[in-house]
């Protein structure tokens, strides 16, 4: 991309880019180049009349209409991205010049942050591009289609694909289009306004790399997002809770109610997403840990929570249950550190996603729900008659 509508020149990188690579403040970069950005943002190329698109435009304008992301602002339609995925932005743009998207790289000082806030995006004027006619295209290329939804909305967690932030109309698409070629979807509710969803296996996670494979090295960023090899790390999430509990059978004072103080340490080891600089957010671990553990356990009889732990609330089978709570959300879970008090804590490693999905819980925690005497549900003894 080399015309000054799409590239401030400075070695062909946008202002942006420029301030990043040479660790310098944008401030010092634009100074430079602020009549030039002021006219970039007022341009608009006249198209030279109404031509067809082709089925991978149809396809890549309905995907970010679907994804809510072709954003009216003003006059114009835009598609926004992070400094980051420039390239896939541009590629977008090149895939998009019957219509002549120009880009535009907007520089504004932002009194909250107390800095100049950049905001790249590709745009067109309202009047050249018909959202109405978008919403009704059908999906010609369906393999392109997954490939934007998984750049824009997935990220991957030891091998499994996630997609975040998905509303139902997009999540009934997708898993529509997902059956199609056998590929299984779970629903992981988070909060009564959030959710996650996840490929079902890591079966489908290979089906759906073959799927968009022609796609990995064609589309900028999105080999480098799920699959190209990236240096592993290691992050901590430390929360809290307080709750009561009893151990039942025990010889010492904890056979009686108190309550206590868990700290918790939620550790996950993976590759480092070269998109982001992250395993996973920090704040999605504390969103998750707080809707299915923290609100579950806090103030509350650890005893009277769920049957696993109704004999045996120990810090161990806790640990477990927290486990098996949080590893279909966090496949990149590691260890679960929990302090009962300064001195005394556990440390628990439980099974992989893919060993909980093959083996199901863990039977150490399962003596008293599954018990039963009832001669009718225990083929052990014999009907009474």
């Amino acid at each position: 991309m080399s015309s000054d509508e799409k590239k401030i020149n400075k070695e062909g990188l946008t202002n942006q880019e420029f301030s990043f690579k040479y660790s310098v403040p944008i401030e010092s970069v634009i100074s430079e180049t602020k009549s030039h950005n002021q006219a970039n943002k007022k341009l608009h190329i006249k198209k030279n009349g109404q031509l067809p698109l082709d089925d991978d435009q149809k396809t890549i304008l309905k995907a970010y209409f679907d994804l809510g992301l072709l954003i009216s602002e003003e006059n114009d339609i835009r598609i926004y991205e992070d400094v980051r995925k420039l390239n896939y932005l541009f590629w977008i743009q090149e895939k998009l010049k019957k219509l002549n998207f120009h880009f535009v790289e907007e520089n504004s000082y932002s009194d909250e942050s107390h800095k100049i806030i950049t905001k790249n995006y590709i745009t067109i004027p309202k009047k050249e591009l018909s959202l109405l006619e978008i919403k009704g295209f059908d999906i010609r290329n369906l393999e392109l289609y997954i490939s934007i939804l998984l750049l824009q909305k997935g990220y991957a967690s030891n091998n499994f694909i996630f997609l975040q932030n998905v509303n139902k109309s997009l999540h009934e698409s997708f898993e529509k289009i997902l059956s199609f070629f056998n590929i299984n979807i779970k629903k992981l509710e988070i909060n009564e306004s959030s959710n996650l969803i996840r490929l079902a296996t890591s079966n489908d996670c290979k089906k759906i790399r073959s799927i968009i494979n022609k796609y990995l090295e064609e589309i900028p960023c999105l080999n480098e997002k799920f699959y190209s090899k990236s240096v592993n790390s290691s992050i901590t999430k430390k929360l809290v809770f307080d709750s009561a509990h009893y151990i039942s059978d025990h010889d010492g004072k904890c056979k009686n109610l108190h309550g206590g103080r868990y700290n918790i340490e939620i550790s996950l080891k993976d590759r480092i997403d070269p998109m982001t600089g992250f395993i996973i957010d920090y704040s999605l671990i504390k969103k998750i840990t707080k809707n299915l553990i923290i609100n579950k356990f806090d103030h509350k009889t650890l005893n009277l929570t769920c049957s696993e732990l109704a004999w045996r609330s120990s810090t161990e089978f806790l640990a477990i249950v927290i486990w098996e709570i949080l590893i279909e959300y966090l496949p990149s879970l590691s260890k679960i550190k929990i302090f009962e008090t300064e001195t005394s804590f556990c440390e628990f490693e439980g099974q992989s996603l893919d060993e909980y999905l093959k083996n199901g819980p863990s039977e150490i925690l399962s003596y008293f729900k599954n018990l039963s005497r009832n001669p009718s549900s225990n083929e052990d003894i014999g009907h009474v008659g």
